[in-house]
């Protein structure tokens, strides 16, 4: 058994994003995505891997092939790997989500 504590990987910076790794096994990948108000995750995939993601807290825009939601505490989210993906936290506050990847 593993415990990671949400709140250890609830990591901001001015630069970036950060992608902060939780879990990182040979059949489970989870982590957080940290954004501060105005940053985002650029559009990308994950080829054969799907997405899901949680919001811990904050809140912003999701973009799952050019289709865009607001998300917000709460939601969960699933996208499959072959789907254009984006994030960007539209609020004043951080924005934090868990999330995982398919293996």
């Amino acid at each position: 058994m593993q415990l990671v504590r949400i709140s250890d990987h609830q990591v901001y910076s001015d630069d970036r994003f950060v992608k902060k790794d939780m879990i990182n096994e040979e059949k489970a990948l989870m982590f957080m995505l940290n954004l501060k108000p105005g940053q985002e995750i650029p559009p990308h995939t994950h080829g054969e891997r799907g997405l899901i993601i949680y919001v811990v807290s904050g809140s912003g825009t999701l973009s799952v092939s050019n289709k865009t939601e607001k998300i917000a505490v709460g939601d969960a989210i699933y996208c499959s790997g072959n789907e254009l993906f984006s994030m960007k936290n539209t609020s004043e506050g951080n924005l934090s989500c868990f999330a995982s990847l398919t293996k």
